[in-house]
Order: C-alpha cells, then sequence, then structure tokens
C-alpha cells in the first residue's frame, strides 16, 4: 500500500514512515455493521446472514497500528477487485497491482448502498488496522543478516482468488462448532503462507531454515496464544462480568509498604504476550495510596551495573518497573500515557533504531564518594535509583540517623542514595545487603476495572499476581524475603550473554522460595504451559534488557531443571 504523502519520511524525521501493509492471512470471527461503530462476533448463522444482507462486513486483522484494539480507534480499508473501468470506482479506489485496489470502508460503504445491484460488501475484504515501516526499517528485515521477509512477484488476480478461498476456509471454520475457532483461523492463514511459498517452489524447511527448531516451536506457540484472544474475540467478555467487589476476595488489606507480591502460574495469555516481564516476578510493595500502588520488580537484572564502593564488584542495576524514578515522584509519568493508560500505537514502532547497536560492554555508573557533603540535611532524595537495603543495625537508626525508612514491617528499607553510599564507605553496610532498582511500577486507582485498578485488580480481578503469605510455608515473612535476598544476590550477576541463563534461573528460583508448591506435580498441559511462560521471559529479556534481539536463542525446551539453589 502507498503512503500518503504528508507520512513520507523526509530527512531525518524518524515520526514518518516509509512503507505501509496489511497482513492478509489474519482473519477474525468478527464483523462490522453499516454504523462503523458496532462489532459483534460472527457465531450465530443470523449474524453471518448480515454479510448477505449488507449490514455486515467481515473483519480481518491488518496489523497493530490504528488495529482493532487500538485505544485512537480502528481504521478500516478494504481491497478489492472491482472493474476499474467504471469511474465510481475508480475515483474512490487506489491502485495496488493489476485490477487490486483499495479503498476506504466508508468509501466502500457507499458504494454498496448507491449501486446495490453491481456491488455489495462480498466484494471486499475489510482489514482493520495495518503495518508501517520506518526508512530503512523494511530493507534491514530483509537483509541477509536477517531475511525475515520474502519478496513475491504475484498478480493481482492471483492474489485476490488466494484471498478469496481464504475467506471461504475461514468461514467454515468459523461454522465448524464445538472445536478451537482461534486456532483453526490460525491454521487457515498458516496454510496460505504455505500455498504462497509453493507458488515459488519453496519449501516450509528452507523458509524457515535460519531458525533452530526449538525456537521456531517458540514462536509458533506464542503465535497460538496470540490466536486465541485475537482471531476468536468474544466480545462480550469484559461486559458478561457483573459481579459486584462484594463477591471477590479482598486482599486490600495485605498489601502495603514491604508486601511481597509473586505472579500466579500457568501465566495468562495477557501476561505472555503484553507482561512477559511479570512471568515468574517477585514484587516488592513500597507505596500503596488511595492513587495507585507502586512497587518494584526484584528479580531482572539489567545490563548495566552500579559501582559503589572503589575496589569492589560493581553491583547489577535492577530493572524496578517501566517508570523511571524521577517522573514517579513528581507525577510527570502520567504524560507518557494516555487517558485511558495506554501508549500511543505508534510508539510501538519507536524501538527500531534502538536495535541497530552492537550490543558491547554493559553501561556502569559511578558515584563520587569522597566528596563528603551533609547527609542528614538532605530533605529530599534526587537519585534516579531506588536504593533498598536489609541491615536491621543501619535501619534501627531511621530516616534522620541515616538509615532509611522501613517498609511495613519487613526486614527492609528504602534508603536515600547519599546514606546508602556513606555506610558502604563506612564499612556499616556490606554491598550484599544492597540492592538498586532502576524503574518503578505503578498500578493507578480510580475507576478502574471491576475494584478501582491498584495491584489489587491484579490479584482478585485478574488472578495475575498473588500475595505471599507465610500462611503457604513454616516460615515468617522475613524468612522468605531473606531467602529470596539470597538467592537473587548471591546467584544473580549483571546482565550479559553468559550471564543471562544463570539469572534466569536464579529469578525462577526466588519465585518458587514464595510458594509451599515447589514439588507439587504439574499436568502435561501445565508444564508446557510454564517452558513457553519461561521461554517468553527469556525473549523479553533479550529484547528490553540484554538490548540483543537477534542474537539471544530462545527456544522450547523438555529438560528438567537442577535442584533450587542452596536447598
Amino acid at each position: 500500500m502507498e503512503v500518503p504523502d504528508e507520512q513520507l519520511a523526509r530527512g531525518r524525521n524518524r515520526g514518518r514512515w516509509s512503507y505501509r501493509g496489511v497482513l492478509l492471512n489474519r482473519v477474525t470471527n468478527l464483523l462490522i455493521l453499516n454504523d462503523n461503530s458496532t462489532i459483534i462476533e460472527e457465531q450465530q448463522q443470523q449474524q453471518t446472514d448480515l454479510v448477505y444482507k449488507g449490514e455486515g462486513w467481515r473483519i480481518q486483522r491488518g496489523g497493530d497500528l490504528l488495529g482493532l484494539d487500538s485505544s485512537e480507534g480502528a481504521e478500516f480499508v478494504c481491497l478489492h477487485h472491482l472493474d476499474r473501468s467504471d469511474p465510481t470506482v475508480r475515483v474512490a479506489s487506489t491502485k495496488l497491482v493489476g485490477d487490486l485496489s483499495w479503498m476506504t470502508l466508508t468509501d466502500a460503504q457507499s458504494l454498496c448502498k448507491q449501486h446495490p445491484t453491481k456491488v455489495n460488501p462480498n466484494d471486499f475484504l475489510i482489514f482493520g488496522g495495518h503495518c508501517k515501516w520506518r526508512p530503512g526499517q523494511l530493507e534491514v528485515e530483509m537483509g541477509d543478516d536477517r531475511n525475515e521477509w520474502l519478496a513475491l512477484s504475484v498478480d493481482g488476480t492471483s492474489i485476490w482468488e488466494e484471498l478469496q478461498q481464504h475467506q471461504q476456509s475461514c468461514q467454515s471454520k468459523i461454522n465448524d462448532k464445538g472445536k478451537d475457532v482461534g486456532h483453526g483461523l490460525l491454521q487457515a492463514g498458516t496454510d496460505m503462507w504455505r500455498h504462497y511459498l509453493d507458488l515459488i517452489d519453496m519449501s516450509e524447511s528452507r523458509a524457515t531454515e535460519r531458525l533452530p527448531a526449538g525456537q521456531l516451536d517458540f514462536y509458533d506457540r506464542m503465535l497460538e496464544v496470540w490466536a486465541e484472544d485475537n482471531l476468536n474475540v468474544k466480545k462480550d467478555d469484559a461486559d458478561s462480568s457483573n459481579n459486584s467487589c462484594l463477591t471477590l476476595n479482598d486482599s486490600s488489606d495485605q498489601i502495603g509498604p514491604g508486601t511481597l507480591v509473586r505472579a500466579k502460574s500457568p501465566a495468562s495469555n495477557d501476561m505472555l504476550l503484553f507482561d512477559a516481564e511479570f512471568i515468574r516476578s517477585i514484587v516488592l510493595v513500597l507505596e500503596e495510596t488511595s492513587e495507585a500502588t507502586v512497587g518494584i520488580l526484584l528479580n531482572h537484572p539489567t545490563a548495566a551495573a552500579i559501582e559503589c564502593k572503589e575496589g569492589e564488584d560493581p553491583l547489577p542495576l535492577r530493572y524496578g518497573g517501566p517508570i523511571d524514578v524521577p517522573s514517579w515522584k513528581d507525577g510527570t509519568y502520567r504524560q507518557d500515557f494516555g487517558e485511558d493508560g495506554k501508549e500511543d500505537d505508534e510508539q510501538m514502532y519507536e524501538g527500531f533504531a534502538d536495535y541497530q547497536n552492537d550490543g558491547g560492554a554493559s553501561a556502569e555508573f559511578n558515584f563520587d564518594d569522597s566528596s563528603g557533603g551533609d547527609f542528614e540535611s538532605m530533605d529530599e532524595d534526587d537519585s534516579q535509583f531506588i536504593w533498598i537495603h536489609r541491615d536491621a543495625a543501619l535501619g534501627s537508626q531511621g530516616t534522620n540517623g541515616g538509615g532509611g525508612s522501613q517498609l511495613g514491617t519487613s526486614d527492609t528499607w528504602l534508603i536515600k542514595e547519599d546514606d546508602a553510599l556513606e555506610a558502604l564507605q563506612s564499612g556499616f553496610l556490606c554491598l550484599e545487603d544492597l540492592m538498586v532498582f532502576s524503574g518503578v511500577c505503578i498500578w493507578e486507582k480510580g475507576d478502574l476495572g471491576m475494584c478501582g485498578g491498584g495491584l489489587r485488580e491484579q490479584i482478585d480481578v485478574l488472578n495475575s499476581l498473588e500475595v505471599v503469605t507465610t500462611a503457604w510455608n513454616d516460615h515468617s515473612d522475613d524468612d522468605v524475603i531473606e531467602s529470596v535476598w539470597n538467592i537473587l544476590s548471591k546467584h544473580q550477576n549483571v546482565l550479559v550473554k553468559e550471564s543471562l541463563e544463570g539469572n534466569i534461573n536464579a529469578a525462577i528460583d526466588a519465585w518458587k522460595t514464595c510458594s509451599n508448591k515447589i514439588n507439587s506435580p504439574l499436568s502435561d498441559q501445565n508444564a508446557s504451559r510454564e517452558r513457553l511462560a519461561d521461554a517468553a521471559m527469556k525473549a523479553w529479556l533479550g529484547v528490553n534488557l540484554l538490548e540483543e534481539p537477534y542474537s539471544t536463542l530462545v527456544e522450547l525446551r523438555d529438560d528438567q531443571r537442577r535442584e533450587l539453589y542452596g536447598q
């Protein structure tokens, strides 16, 4: 598809686009009605009949940008193979190849309304959303180093006929009640992909030979997870829950500073697809207010290091969450998100340039610990990081004494950066009793979800997280935190390729110490789901923290992991 002139890239403007396209083989079970604002499931025959009555239009997912889930509303385009010699068709259409053209959904509906004997909805294929590539991006993805796309020379009539056959196959999957519609639609799309390979006499094994078998399995499984929610869409899921908060568990009294929260297993589809950093995660709550819950992820070291004391190994800087500390403290983090809490669609593609780096040594932060200074007189901590320690003797000195503020009743303290450095230099605090975090997680409250948002929404409604309670085991809260701290501090290092696997193993082990279910046997289905979740977490780490998305091998494995550290 063409990119309008006003959106073309010029000069160094990365906010513009070079190419735009739509996915051809992602048919959904959805119909959009003529009012362009009502989308329904195509599950019953009377709904399917809407298409033939000109009242409903089948929808395919064309891409993420301005797609069906966009907070800005979906943008629909229609492919067609109508005779362009007809002036009413030609004036509303943009030619692609041969007689294959596209127009807006509004223009297509107008044509059907004005010329019902000549044009009907079956003459169009409707795509919600699209894909875009920045200048140079598609060339890189098609280059020898990545080889992610194949260019095909196909005439417009052949493309249209293939699309029509694909539509028929998908309709049979939708009508085949009692089977997994999402997986069926995905399989139909895969069959279309294979047919195009046949056209150029290329085997599937050759087309995927750049990928190790285990990594290809991972991609296929993640695609299945995506299809479950995005091709077989349940439009009524969000509206069918009329339960009052009174019918739900209420973990409010358990959530406060010092509370440990861990991810539940098996991971939900949403966590696998959108929140992989929370897989096997442990969260330490820093703050609970009427406006939000604030916490930090404990078990993800980054590729950066903090050199706190001369002559000693640097500490790994840990990923605490996506919101940077200064913007949390001054509240400006809200400006980075829309009113619905979602980032701008176009930000999904902003990371392209960042993928062009060559990796290299991890970043290292150095602190001037010899400057002296009046630490006790500091009313505010302007550090860009979160500093946490577990030394009870230091903590007993309180905030004014440089020991920090205790997080609830836990044996952990939030300490100012300068106080932490001074305690390290004086020998009062050991490096193994200190952790440093970049960023925080914020769960806002208000008119959100079923119970007003906050961390409670994740625990009691979405069931994605759970409060770590000593009722699960014979240890006190402090013993659990101590065990988690020991595993993470002793067995995790600054993130590099060589430490990735060890860091992941330690993260999982720390997560497991928070439950009494370590030795509980898993069903085959849950065991398979856990392997998929672990691979998804590794993929997230490779892209976002290691920043080596293309050289990080992510694959599904059946091997059993070794015993817990120290157990």
